[in-house]
Formats: C-alpha cells, sequence, structure tokens
C-alpha cells in the first residue's frame, strides 16, 4: 500500500508537471515564430545536461542512503555533505557566469544561474527519493509546476511577449523558487551548522560521477536525435524534431515516477517475482500508451499546423515507449541497486556510443528526419533485448511478450500513419481490446498480485 501511494504522490507531481510541459509545448510554439521557439528549445536542450555540474557528488548521495530511515542518520555527517555541494557549487557558478559574460550570451547567462539553483535541488530530491521521502518531493515539483504555468501566462497574457528570452526567465524563477522550498524545509528539519569536512566527500564523487556518467549516456540517447539535426539541420527542422520529442516526453513524466519510487524498493530488496511482473505491468501500460499519440495527432493538426512533420516522427518514437519503461523503471535501477557502479557506466556508455554511431550513420546515409527518429527507437530496442535477455536474464520475455511487442510495433505505425485520427483511434482501441482478450490470465495473475 505504501509503495502505491508513493508511487501515486509522484504521478500526481509529474501529471502537474505535465500540466506545466503541455501549455509550453502547446501554447509557446503558437506564441514564438517557429525560428523563436527553436532557441527557446536550445536553452531545454542545455538544461538536459544541467546534473554533470555536480561531478557526481548528488549521485553519489543517492547510492549511500538508498533505502535508509533519515532518523537514524548522522546528522553532523548531512549537515558537512550539504554545506560542501553548496560551496562547491558556487565555485561552478562563478566559473560559468564568468565564461557566459565574457561571451556576451543571455542564454548562457540564465543557464549559469538556473544550473547553481536546479542542482543544489537535485541534491535534496536525491536525498528526498533515496530516503524515501516523497511527499515532500511530489509538493516540491507540484509547486514549481504551478509557479511555472504562472508566470507563463503571466507572460503570455499581460506582458504579450513574443521574445523567448522572457520564457526562459520564466523558467529560472521556478527553479529558484522549487530550491528555496527544499533548502528552508531542509533547515526546519535538521537545523543549520556551520561544519564543513572534506573527509568522505571525495569518495561520494568517487561513487557518484560513474552514476552520473553513466545517467547522462541514458539521457544522451533520448536526446541524440536532437543534438544531430541541431548541428545538421537547419533552426526550423531542429524545432520540428524537438517539438515531437516535447511530446513524447510528456508522456515519460509517469514513466520517470514510477522508476524514482522503484529504487528505493530495489535497493531494499531485489525481489524477481515482483520485477517479472512490473515488467510485463510497464509492457502492457506502453502498448496502451498509444492511444495517447491519435490525441496529441489531433491537437497538433488542428491547432498547430505548423509542426504537423513533427506527427511523423511521433509516429516512429511512440512505438519506443513500452522498451524505455521497462529500462527506466527497472533496469536502470537494477544496476545502481546492486552498486556496480563501473559496470553500469560500462555497459550504458556503449549503449550511447552505438546509439550515436547509429543515428550519424543513418544521418549520412539518408539525411532524413524520420530515419534518425527509427535509429533511436531502434537503439531502444536492442538496449531493451540485451539487457532482459543477457545481464538480467530471469527478465527474459515470453515468446508471447515477444509477439506482443512485434504486433505493437506492426498496428501502431500502420494506424497512426496509414489512416486518419478516428480510423487510426479504432483501429487502436480494437487492437488494445484483442490484446486484453489474449492476455486475460496474465492480467488476473497481476491483479491478484497487487490485492497481496
Amino acid at each position: 500500500m505504501k509503495l502505491l501511494k508513493n508511487i501515486f504522490r509522484v504521478a500526481l507531481a509529474n501529471i502537474a508537471n505535465f500540466g506545466s510541459s503541455f501549455l509550453v509545448g502547446f501554447i509557446l510554439p503558437a506564441v514564438l515564430t517557429v525560428a523563436a521557439y527553436g532557441h527557446y528549445k536550445e536553452y531545454t536542450l542545455y538544461l538536459s545536461f544541467v546534473y554533470i555540474f555536480n561531478l557526481g557528488f548528488n549521485d553519489g548521495i543517492y547510492i549511500k542512503y538508498g533505502g535508509k530511515d533519515p532518523e537514524s542518520m548522522n546528522r553532523e555527517e548531512l549537515h558537512e555533505e550539504h554545506n560542501f555541494i553548496t560551496i562547491f557549487q558556487f565555485i561552478i557558478f562563478i566559473g560559468m557566469m564568468a565564461v557566459s559574460l565574457f561571451l556576451r550570451d543571455p542564454i548562457l547567462t540564465l543557464f549559469s544561474i538556473v544550473t547553481f539553483f536546479r542542482v543544489l535541488t537535485t541534491y535534496h530530491q536525491n536525498f528526498a527519493q533515496a530516503t524515501g521521502d516523497f511527499k515532500l518531493f511530489s509538493n516540491g515539483n507540484i509547486l514549481k509546476s504551478i509557479i511555472y504555468i504562472g508566470t507563463l501566462l503571466f507572460a503570455i497574457f499581460v506582458l504579450r511577449s513574443d521574445n523567448y528570452l522572457v520564457y526562459v526567465l520564466m523558467s529560472v524563477l521556478s527553479h529558484i523558487t522549487i530550491y528555496l522550498l527544499y533548502e528552508i524545509t531542509y533547515i526546519r528539519r535538521y537545523g543549520y551548522r556551520k561544519t564543513l569536512n572534506l573527509k568522505g566527500k571525495f569518495n561520494l564523487f568517487y561513487v557518484g560521477i560513474f552514476i552520473l556518467l553513466a545517467n547522462m549516456s541514458l539521457t544522451f540517447v533520448g536526446n541524440v536525435g536532437s543534438w544531430v539535426v541541431n548541428f545538421g539541420f537547419d533552426v526550423e527542422s531542429f524545432a520540428q524534431y524537438s517539438f515531437q520529442n516535447s511530446v513524447l516526453n510528456l508522456i515519460l513524466l509517469i514513466v520517470n515516477a514510477v522508476g524514482m519510487v522503484f529504487y528505493n524498493v530495489i535497493s531494499q530488496h531485489e525481489n524477481q517475482t515482483m520485477l517479472k511482473l512490473t515488467k510485463r505491468i510497464c509492457l502492457f501500460l506502453g502498448v496502451f500508451s498509444g492511444l495517447g499519440f491519435f490525441v496529441f495527432r489531433s491537437v497538433i493538426e488542428f491547432f498547430l499546423p505548423q509542426y504537423t512533420q513533427a506527427v511523423d516522427l511521433l509516429s516512429i518514437t511512440f512505438i519506443s515507449i513500452p522498451y524505455i519503461m521497462v529500462t527506466k523503471i527497472i533496469i536502470a535501477n537494477l544496476y545502481k541497486s546492486r552498486k556496480n557502479e563501473k559496470k553500469y557506466l560500462k555497459d550504458v556508455g556503449l549503449f550511447a556510443l552505438a546509439a550515436f554511431g547509429g543515428v550519424v550513420a543513418v544521418y549520412y546515409l539518408t539525411h532524413s528526419l524520420e530515419a534518425i527518429a527509427l535509429a533511436t527507437t531502434g537503439a531502444y530496442i536492442v538496449w531493451f533485448l540485451y539487457t532482459t535477455r543477457i545481464e538480467y536474464n530471469y527478465l527474459k520475455s515470453t515468446n508471447k511478450e515477444l509477439l506482443l511487442l512485434l504486433s505493437h510495433f506492426v498496428v501502431f505505425f500502420f494506424t497512426s500513419t496509414q489512416l486518419t485520427i478516428l480510423q487510426g483511434a479504432i483501429a487502436y482501441f480494437f487492437y488494445i481490446v484483442v490484446v486484453t482478450v489474449l492476455f486475460k490470465k496474465e492480467f488476473k495473475g497481476l491483479i491478484d498480485y497487487a490485492r497481496k
């Protein structure tokens, strides 16, 4: 029950984040020109690599406190770690600001400010997630979403601005607010002490840097298409590709919610029966989520016709959702919970290099956005097969599950590209009904297990 409650809390927070991302993803393209939106997405692309600047310290905190009770922890040690990361990050901030001011780049200047507050926020979030304090984590994300939506609407309807820098500034304000919430909560719970001790801190960097680089590699795979398009195509094409990536990420917000909760669970005990069932749930939910494509397609075609090219890309990348769900919720957390950081980095690093090589090769061979999207989807499928058949072979898919995934690939691509919105939605819904009937026994088993 506690697990479901925590999942619900984080999912609720991510739904709020979904709302703000939905507004950003669908309203901003209508307010800004395609070129201006492309510049805004360039800023958000930079944001996807903010966590690099803690050099692994926050990830070390995540691994160190996974599954532990905060009440039994050494308070002095907590204060030392908190003060250390604050000072360390301020030094990084000074360096970034100096570079951005020298280059006279307003986006880099705002990015430098966001990096300082976001890294410190991530420190608090990692501690909360690792120790199971999902109430604080959820409340913080909900507040950030509310403030971001409020400032966004203010800029649109009151300021009536079509300057993308204004919307970047709104993002900065929301990040500062969430940092203040975590900092105030931390001080209220644990107090504040002017203490600093370097002992043990570099070990956190050592452990965390492997996790950070591995996480960065996974993030890179998700963004590799955007990077290649950014350097190989014009800004309008980049805006189209980034737009579909943003829409796909709306679905993955819920996936990330479940993944956050599961690390705390898996770090305490690796229950193979539970993980097998969780994997099957991920596959079913990933297949069912395909209905969301037709909702997004209708919104784009009726309200944002200038982004219709993104629909073709979405029809390809949406296929990857079941595979991403399994790898984010189960596989990544298994690597972390076993505390084999070097193995995690090695495997994910090779995966990222292979994905990058594949996407670049496809780019030079085809110069096609659709081919790049297909190459990215193919990379996720290969990673899913490798990890479930070799690294964690007790998660190996049954023949029935493989047939489900194959049918999903064919049916979804056909209904999303060859039929109208209504025809496709009806046909895909019928497919889901057929899947439900064929997997009736499996669904019953999942329900019975959940009731225990």
